[in-house]
């Protein structure tokens, strides 16, 4: 799926939760862990990011975080493509979009979003505190891409989530979790999308909204999990 120019509302959501407003302060010997997730699929060609003078290749998986990577000194996460015809001297990569890193952040992941330009594929990336401090295991965080707010109900819990916003709630279920009644409503109350979410105490679940394909359609919702052991932190490449 292409996510169309109505997502360029987003561009600041991620940077909108409490404590992310500032980049990350430089520092030399601090390396930033993180993931990264493609919106849909594959990306159609090889994206790369920027480690100082350095490029390395992204390698995402489907559906899923990727393998944990590690980005030194940088105060933004840039994404870059090969260039169609290199120059001597230059580098052979081209910039197709950039995040600042949350200030604080020790854990990110960074969401890549295919943009379908006229015949130019586009991208943007949003950054978000992926420790389990922001997002600890045991809880839903809903993520809402639409140009409307809705409300969100999971079990008993009800509570708003504004256009571009991010929302966490809790799941309380047993040691070998369980399933839960999920609900979004819009802003008049029609109920617009409704499921049963599985929750447990060791997993962590992405729950994106996005808009609908046809203009009175229903939004469409996107499920990514993680397992995440309680009070430990999420994987990183030194194990």
């Amino acid at each position: 799926m292409i996510i169309r120019p109505i997502l360029s509302l987003t561009l600041t959501m991620f940077l909108s939760l409490p404590g992310h407003l500032a980049a990350q302060s430089e520092n030399k010997d601090f390396r930033l862990k993180f993931t990264c997730l493609y919106w849909e699929g594959s990306p159609p060609e090889k994206l790369y990011y920027r480690e100082g003078k350095a490029f390395h290749p992204l390698e995402f998986r489907e559906g899923a975080r990727s393998d944990p990577f590690t980005l030194k000194a940088m105060k933004t996460f840039e994404v870059y493509r090969d260039v169609k015809a290199p120059k001597e001297g230059q580098p052979p990569y081209q910039p197709v979009c950039s995040a600042k890193i949350p200030a604080g952040c020790k854990q990110a992941l960074f969401l890549v979003l295919p943009i379908k330009f006229d015949r130019e594929m586009r991208y943007k990336v949003f950054a978000m505190d992926d420790s389990v401090t922001s997002f600890p295991a045991g809880t839903f965080r809903f993520v809402n891409f639409t140009s409307q707010p809705f409300s969100v109900k999971l079990a008993e819990d009800v509570q708003t989530i504004p256009s571009g916003g991010v929302l966490g709630m809790s799941f309380k279920a047993g040691p070998n979790g369980g399933f839960r009644p999920f609900a979004i409503n819009d802003a008049k109350g029609k109920p617009v999308y409704g499921t049963r979410l599985f929750g447990q105490p060791s997993g962590r679940e992405l729950v994106f909204i996005s808009p609908p394909a046809e203009p009175e359609g229903m939004p469409r919702v996107k499920y990514v999990s993680q397992l995440v052991a309680p009070d430990q932190p999420a994987p990183t490449p030194d194990g």
